[in-house]
């Protein structure tokens, strides 16, 4: 801009013609506009820049607009940042601001996201992308185990200055000669026309070039970037440098001195330039050695943490797509007010990384002040460099290599050693889209090359700790868990063993969990009150991605809890979470809890099959199969009932039931031809050393048994837990035997609870039964207002790879096994037996009317009814609704917004309590519940919520019940065709 008199007048109007903006003055200035209630300059005071490369920001300021006054005490103006409330009310930070200073840069360097296991090679992303501290980015380059996607933090209340610079250089293969990046941040205060980083509309520029290249060989892409160095070494004091080419330059710009020198980088306004000599308005700070970089490719960026927003992400937003799958991407924690941030091992303050103790008095969380562990967790999709072959599913006559070289983009740079996936059921695609944890990954399949027993996949005295991040507490401290999807096209599952959290986590009412699903760019502030659970138990504890081939690739990782004192790991302050002393165990099982014992077998049920009438196969698209049957599937079963099971009958996943404050003996018998076998209910309370049922980390023994052994798995249903459902797994072989079948759920219901048969009144609460009325004792305090409810549990499983992913061909239809309770109800089987796509959901033959195979829920008009949503083995994340009804997305919150469909996948539990069986006006009939991801509810993935009249005999009225009494009466036969609602 210029002044022409006393006005000011913008940059030259475009020349060029554009479709979307043509100006009536070409080529001349306009004048600026100011706000007349404000002084503010008005927006947008920018032209169009049409090819070419929008200016910085005025001396790169990082809050121009909010913050334009920036002066020296003396008044004359400064190249540096405002301070903190010097532009009054307008300011950004306001004064008496925290500060956090943060120099940043973006550097390209071979990361180890995986080290050699046995003769297997480590995984190594050669042209890996980082954003690193520039005063730790030699120790980093120096060492592997320090090369993560950079995490800083800030407090609440602190003003952060951000400057950034880049030292990836132009190169053909990944950005095309033209290297830029920014960093884009989510969710917290900032100037957006130069603090963004996304240059959108009339904004600022907010994108470097690399400042280490001096000169370019090539005229493709992007023109060198106006760099130079010292040519004589200058002192501190000194106002004047040589350069080899100040000509690019002129007066007033700001200069980066020292853009690579640790100790002495800083920024000059230039007063004058003669031939090669470059006088600035104030002298310099630093020495500078000769050869020192000089440049105008820098950016400063400021942010304001007004509140307890905790993770805050941040990612490059010029070159993403090319940098994120190499670790372009990075997280600002916001703490406490007050915090300050220590290496567990030493105490010493840090000033960046994925774990951390964060010492404060203030609270982090509902009933939760004071110190913790801190462990950012980064989940990403999209790496290649941990993909799995996929070979079930792909187009015929398409070799492996030809589609993995297929595959290739600029982006998605295939490694040189590709497994084959520990999941061999995946479906479509060639191949696994990649992932990890932090940029690291501890991949299955690399594990198995080394060691082929799948039930000591785990083991740390087999294979070592994983390369992921391995956070330490000793017993009873705080553990908080960042949790963050930094990239890039699929949605994923958290899932931590033995500990628990409250997904909003401030609110004491909130149901507690341990897996949630996440988007990408989505984040939690996951808050474990006691490190070893509600009954302070030692051990190794899992935590991994729940979708099956997420987890396989490696994703997972460990928590190590510790009852003793190690000299590499330093006490919170006052000791663990306020304690002066480790805080004892306490027995799983308190004294006095009452004790429900389990008779389970694991057996072969290689008669399964999903649908008695329909083939054992059904062709979709791309000769790709929905499958149903399982000729190897295993399923847990109660030992009673383990005869009748080996007979034919149709069998539905274990559920078995207890009550808040019930101590579970779990005797497993292993009843399969081959293979090891384990119970594993890790949400509720256990010993991670007896009852994990997997065999993790340093933990002692063997927690699988062989064909013919036996083993019992001890868990106690915590009051501290709540009414929280458990999903259960095999880990004698969970990469395989989950999705085979072996898994069933332990659900918690009111302390005192009966569970009945719905319609025979037969008291189940010893039973296998995915259905039961719950029958609550209203004598027990708390339950003075509850009522009586339907119960219903739903498994459902998928494993297609390729659908609503960017694989080619794009399919349209889900393949592989897929289904609810080991049953699914396929619309074109259905289109085979009469229905049309029209009248899908009602009988297919008119006169001889057929319920889907697919669980059929029941309920009375006005019953409470609580669905419990199993992700028993998933591939993908998926969409569970009923319809025409609502339920809050948390049970027992007072004022919860009311949702009709909820997301969920692989290991994550959903509870979907419905105030009113047949909506708020109580109307019977027939719903659909089902997947709302189409194609997966075209592949058999829905059912029926039949809501009967009132009165109606079928089912026994829950008022009034008690468990063990009267049977429902059947109505004559028409009775029992319902039309479904959305038929109607």
């Amino acid at each position: 801009w210029v002044w022409k008199g006393h006005r000011a007048m913008t940059e030259k109007e475009s020349t060029i013609d554009n479709p979307k903006y043509k100006s009536t003055t070409p080529g001349e200035r306009q004048a600026i506009l100011f706000e007349p209630t404000t002084g503010k300059v008005a927006w947008p005071h920018l032209r169009p820049h049409f090819g070419k490369r929008v200016m910085f920001s005025p001396n790169h300021n990082g809050a121009p607009w909010l913050e334009m006054i920036h002066q020296e005490e003396n008044g004359e103006r400064t190249a540096e940042p405002a301070q903190p409330g010097e532009n009054g009310r307008w300011s950004l930070c306001p004064e008496n601001a925290g500060r956090k200073f943060y120099n940043v840069h973006f550097i390209k360097l071979p990361i180890t996201m995986a080290k050699q296991q046995g003769k297997e090679p480590a995984v190594v992303d050669k042209t890996g992308l980082i954003y690193v501290l520039h005063e730790e980015e030699a120790a980093i380059r120096a060492k592997d185990d320090l090369k993560y996607p950079l995490v800083v933090r800030a407090n609440i209340y602190d003003c952060v200055d951000w400057i950034l610079t880049s030292e990836w250089e132009d190169d053909d293969y990944t950005n095309f000669q033209s290297s830029k990046i920014n960093t884009h941040f989510h969710f917290i205060q900032f100037d957006n026309q130069s603090s963004d980083g996304v240059i959108t509309g009339m904004s600022y520029e907010q994108s470097v070039r690399p400042f280490t290249m001096l000169s370019k060989k090539t005229n493709k892409g992007l023109p060198a970037p106006m760099n130079s160095a010292l040519t004589a070494a200058v002192k501190k004091g000194a106002a004047s440098i040589t350069v080899k080419n100040a000509a690019q330059y002129h007066v007033n710009t700001e200069l980066l001195v020292g853009a690579d020198n640790v100790q002495g980088n800083e920024v000059g306004r230039i007063k004058e330039i003669k031939g090669n000599t470059i006088t600035f308005y104030k002298p310099l700070k630093n020495n500078h050695p000769a050869n020192d970089i000089v440049t105008v490719e820098f950016v400063r960026q400021r942010f304001w943490a007004d509140v307890d927003v905790g993770t805050v992400f941040w990612h490059d937003h010029a070159f993403g797509a090319t940098t994120w799958p190499h670790g372009g991407f990075g997280t600002l924690l916001i703490e406490p007010v007050g915090s300050t941030y220590h290496d567990p091992r030493t105490g010493k303050p840090i000033r960046s990384g994925p774990i951390a103790d964060i010492r404060t008095v203030e609270p982090v969380g509902y009933g939760v002040n004071g110190s913790f562990r801190e462990l950012m967790v980064q989940v990403h999709d999209t790496v290649p460099h941990t993909v799995n072959i996929v070979t079930a599913g792909n187009p015929p006559g398409q070799p492996v290599e030809v589609a993995l070289e297929a595959g290739k983009t600029v982006s998605f740079q295939m490694p040189e050693k590709i497994y084959m996936t520990p999941m061999p059921f995946l479906n479509g695609g060639t191949h696994t889209t990649g992932s990890g944890l932090n940029f690291r990954a501890e991949p299955i399949a690399q594990r198995l090359a080394g060691n082929p027993e799948a039930s000591q996949l785990f083991n740390s005295a087999v294979h070592g700790d994983p390369d992921t991040p391995l956070l330490r507490a000793y017993v009873g401290d705080t553990m908080v868990f960042r949790l963050l999807h930094t990239l890039m096209n699929e949605t994923m599952t958290w899932t931590l063993s033995g500990h628990t959290f409250l997904t909003e986590r401030y609110a004491g009412d909130a149901n507690r969990k341990n897996s949630i699903h996440i988007g990408i760019a989505e984040r939690y502030d996951l808050v474990v009150p006691q490190a070893g659970g509600p009954r302070l138990q030692a051990g190794d504890y899992i935590h991994f991605n729940g979708r099956a081939s997420k987890f396989s690739e490696g994703a997972w990782g460990l928590i190590r809890v510790l009852d003793k004192e190690v000299p590499d790991l330093h006490e919170l302050p006052a000791g663990y979470s306020g304690r002066n002393e480790i805080p004892k165990p306490q027995p799983v099982c308190p004294h006095g809890a009452p004790v429900k014992s389990f008779n389970v077998v694991a057996m072969d049920y290689p008669s399964m099959k999903f649908n008695p009438k329909a083939p054992e196969a059904i062709e979709v698209d791309f000769e790709r199969k929905i499958q149903i049957s399982n000729p190897e599937a295993k399923i847990y079963t109660l030992e009673e009932e383990a005869s009748k099971v080996a007979t034919g009958l149709q069998p539905m996943p274990l559920t078995l039931r207890a009550n808040v404050g019930d101590c579970l003996k779990v005797n497993l018998k292993n009843k399969m031809k081959a293979g090891r076998a384990s119970f594993s209910a890790i949400s509720l309370a256990f010993d991670p050393k007896d009852s994990l049922g997997a065999n993790v980390g340093n933990n002692p023994g063997d927690q699988t048994i062989g064909p013919g052994e036996s083993r019992t798995y001890t868990y106690y249903a915590d009051p501290f837990l709540g009414e929280i459902s458990s999903l259960v797994w095999d880990w004698g072989n969970v990469m395989l035997n989950p999705r085979n079948g072996l898994f069933g759920a332990v659900v918690i219901g009111p302390k005192g609870s009966k569970y009945r048969d719905p319609k025979t009144g037969e008291d189940i609460s010893q039973k296998n039964s995915w259905v039961a009325d719950v029958i609550i004792d209203r004598t027990i305090q708390g339950n003075e207002t509850r009522v009586n409810y339907r119960d219903a549990a739903l498994f459902f499983q998928d494993e297609d790879n390729i659908i609503g992913t960017s694989f080619m061909p794009y399919v349209q239809n889900v393949a592989g096994l897929t289904g609810v309770n080991y049953r699914s109800e396929p619309y074109k089987y259905r289109e085979e037996t009469g229905c049309s796509l029209g009248r899908m959901f009602q009988p297919c033959v008119a006169d001889k009317p057929e319920d889907p195979v697919t669980p059929l829920i029941e309920a009375h008009a006005g019953d409470p009814v609580r669905i419990h949503v199993f992700g028993a083995n998933n591939e993908q994340n998926q969409m569970f609704s009923v319809e025409k009804h609502e339920w809050p997305i948390e049970p027992f919150m007072k004022g919860a917004d009311e949702i009709s469909v909820v997301e969920f996948s692989g290991s994550e539990t959903i509870d979907a309590f419905i105030g009113s069986a047949g909506g708020p006006y109580r109307l019977p009939g027939d719903y659909v519940w089902s997947n709302q991801r189409l194609p997966y509810s075209q592949s058999g993935q829905w059912g029926y919520l039949r809501v009967l009249p009132a009165a109606d005999q079928r089912l026994l009225p829950l008022s009034g019940a008690v468990a063990g009494v009267k049977k429902a009466e059947a109505q004559h036969p028409e009775a029992a065709t319902v039309m479904p609602v959305a038929s109607k």
